[in-house]
């Protein structure tokens, strides 16, 4: 993880790692501040969980999440790994850390991008969608922890992530799944870089200075999506 200030530093924040994020002494917000997490240096904290599925049936799902080598021809490094079968046409997977150290009751604006690994190729047709174009990627910043809770018969996430191709307040769309390779040829593993979004709403610091990364995929395809994020990247700009 790496966390840098733009421009000329009018004051010195102390930054280190604290559960995967970033810590320091909280001063007035003067510059935008820049939060990279490259996870081939570690998981960094971060930790999955999933949503929008009946929990009584979570086996069926074949939900899986953890800290995997990259799969040929990928160099051999390590990365986030989600995977899950989509059984209820609509599947979220996500990855959630702390970023800390920020001046409580500050606002910013929030810019996102993330980096992932896929052997999903392009222009395939699935039940329900698409296995490429329709899984998207979503990311942002909340200022609560981002839980799966219970919503009637499933569990629905506690933050507004839109659905499906839809960004909602905390999470903005920055692409799908599917990778350069059209859907007749053999399948590969290839990075995807997914250039960053600003979300639709910025973000208010709480009083204990910490603030929640976020981001996932969202599943309109009905069946198994499995998917590497080797990096993410969060920009957060003073109001």
């Amino acid at each position: 993880m790496r966390c840098s200030r733009t421009g000329f530093a009018a004051v010195t924040l102390l930054i280190g790692a604290l559960i995967g994020g970033c810590s320091g002494h909280p001063a007035e917000p003067t510059e935008a501040l820049t939060f990279s997490f490259d996870f081939s240096r570690g998981p960094q904290g971060f930790v999955a969980g999933f949503a929008d599925y009946p929990p009584g049936h979570a086996d069926s799902y074949e939900l899986t999440s953890g800290y995997r080598a990259l799969p040929p021809p990928l160099e051999p490094r390590s990365a986030l790994f989600l995977s899950g079968v989509n059984r209820s046409d609509d599947l979220f997977m996500f990855f959630k850390g702390t970023i800390g150290g920020l001046a409580p009751g500050a606002r910013y604006g929030v810019s996102v991008s993330v980096e992932i690994a896929t052997d999903t190729p392009a222009g395939c047709v699935g039940v329900g969608g698409a296995p490429g174009e329709s899984v998207w990627i979503k990311a942002g910043v909340t200022a609560v922890e981002p839980l799966p809770v219970r919503d009637g018969s499933y569990l629905r996430m506690n933050v507004d992530i839109g659905n499906q191709s839809a960004g909602g307040a905390q999470a903005v769309v920055l692409g799908n799944v599917a990778n350069s390779r059209g859907c007749e040829q053999p399948r590969r593993w290839e990075r995807k870089s997914l250039p960053g979004r600003s979300t639709p709403t910025p973000i208010a610091v709480p009083s204990n200075g910490r603030v929640w990364l976020l981001f996932g995929s969202d599943s309109g395809f009905e069946s198994r999506t499995q998917i590497y994020f080797t990096r993410a990247a969060v920009t957060l700009t003073p109001m």
